[in-house]
């Protein structure tokens, strides 16, 4: 198990209607490492606490960001939650000195209604999932995180998703919480390819009963 803290952040607007996110939630509700955080369960009416979500951010050392891509984009209220919460000097600076979340890391956990073929340039989208995450990218360097990468699940909304992958996905998203692995290197160990699929029956298979032991190892 890992020594660093980890906030959650799960905006999904109706997380007990969905498939993964609500798999994934419940895969990592047990870690004693980490803390999960459900926006829209904390503020449905989106009038949030921004000393109290400021707080979370200070006091873990990782921040996870838990969301279903929504035309291209976060949710609502996560969007919301960066434009509150994300503050001059709190969060970033503009002459350099270090913000409060300097050297914090930070990933995001994205689950993608498409298949992966549907974000090719021959496909309906025209561009990869990557393409659309680049302002999250953006923010998270302004706000002086260490940006960990991403770990996708596809398939969601076309039926692709298998029973089989969503648990193997769900296992896979806790034993990187569970070791504090980074999805950037781990992804990019197992399998070149990018398919994150195969990745996860891969890592869930290293990851097994130990979940005390590192993921990439």
């Amino acid at each position: 198990m890992s020594t660093r803290s980890t906030l959650v952040v799960v905006a999904h607007p109706n997380l007990a209607g969905s498939r993964a996110n609500a798999a994934m939630v419940a895969a990592i509700g047990d870690l004693d490492n980490v803390t999960v955080h459900d926006l829209y369960a904390a503020y449905p009416d989106f009038r949030i606490d921004v000393a109290r979500e400021q707080e979370l951010l200070r006091t873990h050392d990782t921040v996870v960001l838990q969301f279903p891509l929504y035309w291209y984009s976060t949710t609502p209220l996560l969007k919301a939650w960066f434009d509150q919460v994300l503050t001059i000097n709190f969060a970033f600076t503009f002459d350099g000195t270090a913000s409060e979340l300097r050297g914090k890391q930070a990933w995001a956990a994205v689950t993608v209604g498409g298949d992966p073929g549907f974000y090719t340039r021959e496909g309906f989208n025209t561009v990869a999932v990557e393409e659309y995450l680049r302002p999250l990218q953006q923010t998270l360097g302004i706000c002086q995180f260490e940006d960990l990468g991403h770990l996708k699940v596809h398939g969601l909304m076309t039926g692709a998703l298998s029973d089989e992958d969503l648990a193997l996905h769900a296992k896979q998203y806790r034993a990187l919480l569970a070791s504090g692995g980074s999805p950037a290197t781990t992804l990019a160990a197992v399998n070149p390819c990018g398919d994150d699929h195969a990745a996860a029956r891969v890592l869930a298979r290293l990851a097994g009963t130990h979940e005390d032991q590192p993921v990439d190892a």
